[in-house]
C-alpha cells in the first residue's frame, strides 16, 4: 500500500499544499514546529477519520479559516483510491473515489497505516485505555464489523450506565438492565474473540522484533488480560459477571466490569514493564509492538500498511535506529526528523525539507 500524493487546503499549518511521496522511505526534515507532524496527522486522519493529536475536528482547521479540505491518493495492489475529507461549519464530509460515505466505518480499510511517535510511549507507561486503543484501531482497520460492533458495545455500555445512575432506587431497574444486557452480550463475545485472536497472532511477531532490537538479551511476553471467561461460553460468563457485580454497580452508578476494562500484560524477562520497566525497556517494547503490528497486518492483508514515524529516531540509540530502518525497507515509510544521517541506510530513499510549512521538491538519495 502506497500514499502517492497528498493535497492540503487549510489543514493545521498548511494553506495550500501538494506533496508527492516516494514508494519507499520518505525522510521529511525540518526544524521543530515547522509542520512535519501535521503532514503525518493528515495521512492518519485520512485512514481512520480521526486525528492522532486533536480530539475535535474543528481544531484541525487552519487559524483564521472556517473550513479545510484534504485529499489523499492511495495505491494498493495496482488499484488507485482517492480519499477526500472536508470539514466546514456545516459538518464533516468524506468521499471515496468521489462517492460520499454516510458512516465512518466505510473509510476503514481504504488506507491502512501504522503510526508511531514518542507519544506512543504511553502505550506502555500509562493506562489500559491506551493499550485498548492500540488493539481497537488495528482491529478496526482490518474489520469493519469489529469497528461497528465496538461502537454498538460502547453505546449500550453508556445506556447501562445511564440506567444505573437514573434508576438506581427504582424496582424497574433490573428488568431494564436485562434488556440492555441481552443486546450487549453478543458484542462482548465478538470483541473478546477478536482481541484474543489478535494478541495471539501478534505475540510471535513482537517476540521476534524484540529479539532483534535487544540482540537476544531480553525476552518479551505479551498476554491479553480480560475477565475470567469460559471462552466456550463468553456470553454466559459475562451474564454471570453482570449478576455478580450488580449491587456494586448500583452503588457506583456505572458498570465496573467488562471488556471496556481489558488490558495487555507486557513483560520483559519476567518484569511487568508497564509498572517497573526502565525507559529503555519501555521504548524498545513499544517499538517491538508497532513493528509486530506492521508485519502482522502484512500477513493479514496481503500487503504492507503505510508506516508513519514521527521524530522517533531521536529516541533511539544508533543500533536501534539502524535496526528500525532495516526492518522497514520493504514498505513505504514516511519519517520526520530534524536531521538525518544517510549512513543509517544502505538503500535508496527520498528526502523532503520543510521550512514554515513550505515543502521542497523531492530529492532521491542513492545508497551510500
Amino acid at each position: 500500500m502506497i500514499v502517492k500524493r497528498l493535497y492540503l487546503d487549510n489543514f493545521l499549518s498548511y494553506e495550500k499544499t501538494r506533496v508527492d511521496f516516494y514508494n519507499g522511505l520518505n525522510v521529511i526534515k525540518g526544524k521543530n514546529a515547522v509542520g512535519k507532524t501535521n503532514l503525518l496527522d493528515a495521512i492518519y486522519y485520512a485512514s481512520i477519520g480521526k486525528s492522532a493529536r486533536n480530539t475535535k475536528d474543528k481544531d484541525l482547521i487552519r487559524w483564521g479559516k472556517d473550513q479545510l479540505r484534504l485529499k489523499v491518493e492511495v495505491e494498493k495492489k495496482h488499484l488507485r483510491s482517492v480519499i477526500e475529507i472536508a470539514i466546514s461549519p456545516t459538518g464533516k464530509y468524506i468521499l471515496i473515489d468521489s462517492l460520499p460515505i454516510s458512516r465512518l466505518g466505510e473509510l476503514m480499510g481504504v488506507l491502512h497505516v501504522v503510526f508511531f511517535s514518542p507519544n506512543e510511549m504511553k502505550l506502555i507507561k500509562e493506562s489500559p485505555v491506551d493499550r485498548r486503543r492500540f488493539l481497537d484501531i488495528s482491529l478496526s482497520q482490518q474489520s469493519k464489523t469489529y469497528f461497528y460492533t465496538l461502537i454498538k458495545y460502547n453505546k449500550l455500555l453508556q445506556q447501562r450506565n445511564k440506567l444505573l445512575k437514573e434508576y438506581k432506587d427504582k424496582p424497574s431497574l433490573d428488568d431494564m438492565l436485562a434488556v440492555v444486557e441481552k443486546s450487549i452480550l453478543p458484542c462482548v463475545e465478538f470483541i473478546v474473540k477478536n482481541r484474543k485472536q489478535f494478541v495471539e497472532n501478534l505475540v510471535p511477531f513482537a517476540k521476534e522484533q524484540h529479539r532483534l532490537l535487544t540482540r537476544g538479551k531480553e525476552q518479551l511476553d505479551i498476554s491479553y488480560e480480560t475477565e475470567e471467561f469460559d471462552f466456550d461460553d463468553i456470553k454466559g460468563s459475562m451474564a454471570r459477571i453482570y449478576k455478580e457485580s450488580l449491587e456494586k454497580d448500583k452503588k457506583l452508578e456505572y458498570t465496573s466490569r467488562g471488556v471496556h476494562r481489558d488490558d495487555l500484560r507486557i513483560v520483559a524477562d519476567g518484569i511487568d514493564i508497564r509498572k517497573f520497566g526502565s525507559q529503555g525497556q519501555q521504548r524498545t517494547a513499544v517499538l517491538s509492538l508497532k513493528l509486530a503490528e506492521l508485519f502482522m497486518l502484512k500477513e493479514s492483508l496481503g500487503e504492507y500498511p503505510v508506516l508513519l514515524l514521527d521524530d522517533v529516531l531521536s529516541e533511539l540509540d544508533l543500533f536501534r535506529q539502524k535496526a528500525l530502518l532495516k526492518a522497514v525497507q520493504p514498505l513505504q515509510t514516511i519519517l520526520t526528523c530534524t536531521e538525518f544521517d544517510s549512513r543509517l541506510v544502505d538503500y535508496q530513499y527520498a528526502e523532503l525539507n520543510i521550512q514554515n510549512s513550505k515543502i521542497s521538491a523531492m530529492e532521491i538519495n542513492n545508497a551510500k
